[in-house]
C-alpha cells in the first residue's frame, strides 16, 4: 500500500481549478493596489480550511483501514498438525513461506499449502482438539523493515504437537470366554458357571430368561427342561444342550421269599437299559448277581429298590419299585411242636434256618410265667424236647414258652437277637 503522504502529494499536484474570469480580474485589481472585496476574502479562507479538513479526514480513514487489515491478518493463526516424528530446535518449526498477494483467499490458501519440505499438513480433528497442543514458533513481525519489504503479515508459522496415542479411538474391551465343564446336560443335571472377567458381567439365557453373573462370580444352574442354555460373554456365545432321557427302565420281582441255605432272599431284575445298571436299596443287605439285585430281608415286610442307568445321550434314567413280602423272617421257626410226632423235625424245637446255616448261636427256652430258664443249647442238631433241664421232668403240656436265639456272627444287615414263642403239645 502506498504511503498516505505520497497519495496526498500526487492528488494535490494533479488538481486544477477551473478558470474564472471574474476571479482573475479581482486578483489583478488587488495586484494593482486596489482593495479586495470582503466576500472574496471569506471565500478564499473557507476553501483553504475545507481542503485541509478533507485531506485530514481522508488520511485518517485510509490509515485506520490499513491498520485494521494488518492486525486481522497478523492475529489469524494457521493450524497444522505435525504427523512426522517430533524434532528439536529449528527442525520442529513448520514455517510458511508465501509471497504477498492482494487477494485474501489466495493468501490463506498459500499459508496452508506451502510448508517446509518433509512436513505434512493434515486437518485437525476438532472433536479431539483438547488433545492437540498448538505452539506458535514465530513472533508477529511489526518492524518497519518487514512492512516496507511487503512481507505477508498473515503468514505466522505454527507447529502442532500430537499428544494422543497412536489409536485415538476408544479401546474395544476384550471379553474372556467362559470355560464350561460340560456342553451336554440332561434334565435334572446341575452345572456351575464362573465369570472369568474381572470387571465385565456375562449373561446366561435359559428358558427365555436372562440371568446375569457379575464379574468374578459364579452361579449354579439346573437343567430343568429340554433345549439350549446360552452363555454370552461379549461377542462370544456358547451353548449347552439339555437332553431328555430316551430310555425307560422296568423293574420286576417275585414277592415270595427264597431261602438259600436258610438265608432269606428276594431277586429283582430290570429291562430297558442300554448300559449297565446300578442298584440301591435301603435298610436291607443286598448283592448283585448277573445284573440282578438280591435283597436279604431279615426284618420288615416292605422292600424299596432303585435301578439307575445311562441312555445313549449320557442322561440318567432310573426306576423305583416297592414290594410287600408275605412273611417276616424269624429263622423259619415253628410256633408249636408235638413231642409224640414221628417226624423228627416236629417232635423237637429248633429254628429251621439254624439247621441250614453253618453259623454260631445260642438257643434259650424260658418259662413265660416265671422267666426261669428251662433249656439252653448251641447245637443245631440238639433241639428242645420239652424237658425241664433243672427238674428233668416234662414241662407243662399245652403251655406257651419263650425262645431266644443269640447270633454269634450275624450276617451284614442281620439282627443279633431273634425271639418268639412256642407251644408244647402232647397229642
Amino acid at each position: 500500500m502506498k504511503n498516505i503522504e505520497q497519495i496526498l502529494k500526487e492528488s494535490l499536484e494533479n488538481h486544477e481549478l477551473p478558470y474564472d474570469e471574474a476571479a482573475w480580474e479581482s486578483l489583478s485589481k488587488r495586484l494593482d493596489g486596489s482593495t479586495p472585496s470582503p466576500f472574496y476574502r471569506k471565500w478564499w479562507v473557507a476553501a483553504s480550511v475545507g481542503t485541509v479538513l478533507v485531506g485530514s479526514a481522508l488520511f485518517f480513514t485510509l490509515n485506520s483501514q490499513s491498520e485494521s487489515s494488518k492486525n486481522t491478518k497478523e492475529t489469524t493463526p494457521v493450524i497444522t498438525q505435525n504427523t512426522t516424528t517430533p524434532q528439536t530446535g529449528s527442525q520442529t518449526e513448520n514455517r510458511l513461506n508465501t509471497t504477498n498477494n492482494a487477494n485474501p483467499q489466495t493468501n490463506t490458501h498459500q499459508s496452508e499449502e506451502h510448508l517446509n519440505p518433509g512436513t505434512q499438513s493434515t486437518p485437525i480433528d476438532h472433536t479431539n482438539y483438547q488433545n492437540t497442543e498448538v505452539t506458535q514458533v514465530a513472533q508477529n513481525s511489526k518492524d518497519a523493515s518487514s512492512q516496507k519489504s511487503g512481507a505477508n503479515q498473515n503468514n505466522i508459522p505454527f507447529t502442532v504437537k500430537n499428544t494422543q496415542n497412536e489409536n485415538n479411538g476408544p479401546k474395544e474391551v476384550a471379553y474372556l470366554p467362559v470355560i464350561l465343564d460340560q456342553t451336554n446336560l440332561c434334565i435334572g443335571d446341575e452345572i456351575e458357571i464362573t465369570n472369568p472377567n474381572e470387571t465385565l458381567p456375562i449373561s446366561v439365557i435359559q428358558n427365555n430368561r436372562t440371568q446375569i453373573i457379575k464379574a468374578g462370580s459364579k452361579r449354579t444352574f439346573t437343567a430343568n427342561s429340554e433345549g439350549v442354555i446360552e452363555v454370552v460373554s461379549g461377542k462370544n456365545t456358547q451353548t449347552i444342550t439339555v437332553n431328555k432321557p430316551s430310555d425307560k427302565l422296568y423293574i420286576s420281582a417275585d414277592q415270595t421269599i427264597l431261602y438259600n441255605d436258610g438265608v432269606p432272599s428276594i431277586e429283582f431284575n430290570v429291562s430297558g437299559a442300554e448300559n449297565a445298571v446300578q442298584w440301591s436299596v435301603e435298610k436291607y443287605h443286598s448283592e448283585v448277581q448277573n445284573g440282578n439285585l438280591i435283597v436279604h430281608p431279615y426284618i420288615g415286610k416292605e422292600i424299596t429298590v432303585k435301578a439307575t442307568s445311562k441312555d445313549l445321550n449320557g442322561c440318567t434314567v432310573s426306576e423305583t419299585k416297592t414290594i410287600s413280602i408275605k412273611e417276616e423272617y424269624n429263622l423259619q421257626a415253628a410256633n408249636s411242636f408235638n413231642i409224640n410226632s414221628s417226624d423228627s423235625r416236629n417232635n423237637k424245637f429248633m429254628p429251621y434256618a439254624l439247621t441250614e446255616r453253618n453259623t454260631a448261636f445260642e438257643l434259650t427256652i424260658l418259662d413265660a410265667k416265671s422267666g426261669r430258664v428251662l433249656y439252653k443249647t448251641n447245637d443245631a442238631s440238639n433241639g428242645w424236647d420239652g424237658t425241664d433241664m433243672q427238674t428233668g421232668s416234662l414241662a407243662q403240656v399245652n403251655s406257651t414258652y419263650i425262645w431266644r436265639v443269640m447270633m454269634k456272627n450275624p450276617l451284614p444287615g442281620e439282627p443279633k437277637v431273634y425271639n418268639g414263642t412256642i407251644v408244647l403239645l402232647n397229642n
